[in-house]
């Protein structure tokens, strides 16, 4: 048999791609799938920006797993107004690799362990501020929870004096992501200064950069031993034992900032959906949590299985991206087509994460997928993969839990949005279109 030729060049895709960014906009989840069964395993579209897009397992196994060499950053005008140039957003090959050795351990093993109870904490003082009878929004509290969260966990900042400015601050980058003109400058490339939606993100962003200023000379004073996830990366020392720049250190701060709330307000929203539509899920939990009750050691509720599997499943429908973007440094061979240097590659998770043949009746929240096999990291990529996976997932993941545990047991819920739900942007990421509507409808006994 004939091996396939070779193409040098990009793969055809749909046409008309002023429409395709804009469809794209509306409906990422949907119109990703559709462009994949009509155009293949390999197609070229118009995102955000041009690129060869793929949900083939052994095609982004290929991405995620290539050299750190194979790729070059490519940080457009837009995200770079939004998260500066000097963090790791803006690194590839060796400086990437060199600033994430600092950055990752800060968020993974005793990093958790020492955030928990503050996580439980917050969960309590917001979610649990509703009484039974009660009606609420979970993207309203949950955007309010994520922003004390990540303010004390990532940040150091603890007492009211300290959250009060960085929570003006933090609100005030956050409304602009609220006007759609942002988001549509960053699509179309514009890059005026003086255009108000760019006034706005410059004048919010440097009052935050001013803040942080503060916290990471206070951070420094402290030493390594401080409760944040801040200290433990103003400690840490590149191999030449120098540590890492203040303006490096505020550009990931805010990224940290940005990201995670974004994520943690997606994501619950869907917990809290999933869970108390898919009762048989919910009895499942509580059947595990039962036994540890409401005061256990955060540690443990995170070790649960069936609690891990329906926070993954949660996050295969919906992860907090919908394609792993990369630009390549040098040519490379996938498939049958020779793609140049400069070509920018996307794992489509969208279609990934639906792929039958990994994820049986994908369409269907079943936990259960999680506990019958493992996945390999190319096949399940809910925070991205190789070397440019969130550097926070962990902790991501673990606060998501230690959420659901705290409230669980000691609430019980109503879900007042049981028919399926709209899909809507919620600045990058996408969320239920009411922001999930519950009600507290008493306290739940459970034995500790």
């Amino acid at each position: 048999m004939l091996e396939e030729q070779t193409t040098r060049g990009l793969p055809p895709g749909p046409p008309m791609r002023l429409f395709q960014t804009v469809r794209y906009l509306r409906d990422p989840y949907t119109t990703l799938r559709d462009w994949a069964r009509q155009h293949g395993a390999l197609f070229t579209v118009r995102t955000a920006r041009l690129c060869v897009m793929t949900g083939d397992p052994e095609m982004i196994r290929q991405i995620v797993t290539a050299p750190t060499e194979q790729y070059t950053v490519h940080l457009e005008p837009g995200p770079a107004r939004v998260l500066g140039v000097n963090g790791s957003t803006g690194l590839a090959g060796r400086a990437l690799r060199r600033d994430r050795r600092l950055i990752v351990p800060s968020f993974h093993g005793d990093a958790m362990h020492s955030m928990g109870g503050a996580i439980r904490d917050i969960a309590l003082a917001t979610f649990g501020a509703h009484r039974p009878g009660e009606e609420f929004v979970v993207r309203e509290v949950a955007k309010r929870f994520a922003l004390e969260s990540v303010l004390h966990t990532a940040f150091g900042a603890k007492t009211e004096e300290e959250l009060a400015p960085f929570r003006e601050a933090a609100q005030a980058l956050n409304h602009c992501f609220e006007y759609s003109a942002l988001l549509l400058h960053i699509a179309f490339h514009f890059d005026i200064d003086w255009l108000p939606p760019y006034r706005r993100l410059a004048t919010a962003r440097g009052q935050l950069e001013t803040l942080l200023q503060a916290v990471i000379d206070q951070a420094r004073a402290e030493g390594p031993t401080g409760p944040a996830v801040l200290h433990r990366i103003v400690a840490a020392r590149y191999d030449d034992g120098s540590p890492m720049s203040d303006v490096a250190l505020r550009d990931n701060m805010i990224t940290a900032l940005i990201a995670g709330q974004e994520s943690t307000v997606a994501s619950l929203c869907w917990c809290f959906y999933w869970l108390h539509r898919e009762t048989r899920c919910l009895d499942k939990v509580l059947d595990e949590l039962a036994p540890l009750g409401p005061d256990a050691d955060p540690l443990d509720w995170a070790a649960l299985p069936y609690l891990d599997a329906f926070v993954k499943e949660t996050l295969r429908l919906f992860p907090r991206a919908t394609e792993v973007y990369r630009t390549l440094a040098q040519p490379m061979q996938l498939g049958r087509y020779e793609l140049p240097a400069g070509t920018h590659l996307a794992a489509a998770l969208a279609i990934l994460h639906y792929q039958p043949d990994l994820y049986p009746d994908p369409e269907a929240f079943r936990p259960e997928r999680f506990l019958e096999r493992r996945f390999a990291l190319y096949e399940y990529l809910p925070f991205g993969g190789g070397e440019r996976m969130c550097p926070g997932w962990h902790l991501a993941v673990f606060e998501l839990k230690i959420v659901l545990a705290t409230l669980l047991t000691r609430w019980r819920y109503t879900l007042l949005d049981p028919e399926p739900l709209q899909v809507r942007r919620m600045v990058a990421l996408r969320a239920p279109g009411t922001g999930v509507r519950m009600r507290v409808d008493g306290t739940r006994s459970m034995a500790s």
